[in-house]
């Protein structure tokens, strides 16, 4: 009897050896890819840093779609235009979830980007998609994107050498004016500064490395906190998050409660003029409104100044925008909306800052819902699907000629904005894709869209921006236009350019606008 069971426990250590050693293995039918080993799969090849360069290699050697192995679970990389219209845009009912991902769902209850197609992630994308729809963006949130981008050129006329506070207080206040009703004065105000760190807490917080797979090793979540810290750190980013999203929750109740009730999203949702398919608990509602600002905000201000310092190594890229802009407007007037059609190489500059550095190079993954072939390459229920953006933007087999080269004339031959050639079955003559794709596009692209060139524009119709001087030798700083703090979202490391205003008429005319914008922005103050 003791033998038979020796036998039999024999049989089940062999039997979880075997499936151990299994585990990290490439199945068969899958996309090609890097060799793995047993258990981890090619989790110790994927490096800390530089994640999205490296996808730019593996595909060149492996093809341009290729997968990755993380213990049992599958990533398919699809760094081809053609697998990403025919997966993400035409079964899009099939590659719309995104990940389960343990740590996420400790921190946040459900926001726009992170969460699975359920019924509260579509009706939260509904109001986002109607509340900043074209009409509603080229309608009554034109004139408060206007008049923030006269503010934002007064103040870096006065306290350029703060050019980062200005850019982020500027875009901040655009969103929180339209989710919250909120708008920020000054970078030092709580919507800016206090916004401002919150979302770059979060962000930093989900970051691909800043905790361990836990989702790929599941017996990681019954380890006890002292041999979790990953799991105190989300709990603490968790409590973060709460507080100042429910303080903000907080601010808004207080002014509605003095009969002070104003265009935005928030109040829309309370006063139930925006209607909504399920209601929303008070996390819900915070967590909500506080994605959209911290999404919304965090990306554009990241895009922006990746832009700026773009332009200022490339001062014959700024002259053809204001040849357009002086030509348009002169120098008694700002650029508005109505000027798109005169101003193409603005949208050019954008579209050429988009694709030269995503700043989410990595485009947050979908999650495959069933089993499904492409072509002969099998893509199992519950595999992540990555559209490496970076890598797509640096790859001339994806049509991007020259591609390290910073060349706005790229763009020459695509007049639209973005959500155009997003939703074009031309695939081939899609801009970027910076946005994402399919049903998990993001619905913040046409604010995002609008005010990048609002900002774009009367940056470059109020200024010359030019590397900053040594002065000590009066030479031209170095400007590395490589250097990105690695996380999920990309800000460009800290760095100097002068702002030169173009002429003096420039500057009575900022400051005259500005004086009215101010007056104007106003009623969207915190009394």
């Amino acid at each position: 009897m003791a033998s038979l069971w020796i036998y039999a426990l024999s049989i089940l250590i062999l039997y979880g050896a075997s499936k151990l050693l299994r585990m990290g293995a490439r199945e068969q039918s899958l996309p090609p890819g890097p060799p793995t080993v047993p258990v981890l799969g090619n989790l110790h090849q994927i490096p800390l840093t530089g994640f999205y360069k490296k996808l730019l290699e593996w595909g060149e050697k492996y093809g341009s779609i290729f997968s990755l192995k993380v213990a049992s679970g599958t990533t398919v990389i699809l760094l081809d235009r053609m697998a990403i219209h025919q997966l993400l845009e035409k079964k899009g009912s099939i590659y719309s979830d995104r990940p389960r991902d343990h740590v996420v769902s400790i921190i946040d209850s459900g926001g726009l980007a992170l969460w699975d197609k359920n019924a509260h992630w579509m009706m939260q994308r509904k109001v986002t998609s109607s509340s900043l729809s074209p009409s509603q963006v080229e309608g009554k949130l034109r004139q408060i994107q206007e008049a923030e981008s006269a503010i934002l050129i007064r103040d870096l006329g006065l306290t350029p050498q703060r050019f980062f506070d200005h850019v982020k207080r500027t875009i901040f206040s655009v969103n929180g004016i339209v989710a919250w009703g909120f708008r920020a004065p000054t970078y030092e105000s709580w919507w800016a500064s206090g916004a401002c760190d919150v979302s770059d807490e979060f962000f930093s917080g989900i970051t691909p490395g800043a905790y361990p797979p836990v989702d790929q090793f599941p017996f990681l979540k019954y380890l006890p906190d002292l041999m979790s810290p990953w799991r105190i750190r989300a709990q603490q980013l968790k409590k973060r998050v709460d507080s100042f999203w429910g303080d903000a929750r907080r601010r808004l109740d207080k002014r509605r409660q003095k009969g002070d009730k104003r265009d935005c999203i928030a109040d829309k949702l309370l006063d139930g003029t925006q209607p909504i398919d399920m209601p929303l608990t008070d996390r819900q509602f915070n967590d909500f409104l506080g994605f959209l600002v911290a999404a919304g905000s965090d990306t554009t201000s990241a895009t922006t100044l990746t832009s700026i310092r773009y332009l200022a190594g490339h001062p014959h890229v700024q002259k053809k925008a204001q040849a357009e802009l002086d030509a348009a407007c002169g120098a008694d007037r700002l650029p508005l909306w109505s000027d798109y059609g005169k101003l193409p190489y603005i949208n050019c500059i954008i579209k050429e800052g988009m694709r030269i550095h995503p700043v989410v190079p990595v485009v947050f993954p979908h999650r495959a819902r069933q089993d499904n072939w492409y072509q002969d390459m099998f893509i199992p229920r519950d595999s992540l699907l990555l559209i490496p953006a970076w890598a797509l933007h640096h790859s001339e087999a994806c049509g991007y000629k020259d591609p390290e080269r910073y060349n706005p004339d790229r763009f020459i031959h695509h007049p639209k904005l973005a959500p155009s050639y997003a939703a074009s079955a031309e695939y081939m003559n899609r801009d970027h894709y910076a946005y994402g794709a399919g049903r998990r596009l993001c619905p913040g692209i046409h604010l995002a869209e609008h005010m990048q060139w609002h900002i774009t524009a009367t940056l470059l119709w109020a200024f010359d921006i030019v590397p900053a001087t040594d002065p000590e030798t009066g030479e031209e700083e170095h400007l590395d236009l490589d250097a990105f703090r690695d996380s999920l979202v990309q800000h460009p490391m800290p760095y100097k350019v002068h702002f030169k205003i173009r002429s003096q008429a420039h500057m009575e005319t900022i400051m005259r606008v500005a004086k009215e914008a101010e007056s104007y922005l106003q009623q969207f103050e915190e009394k």
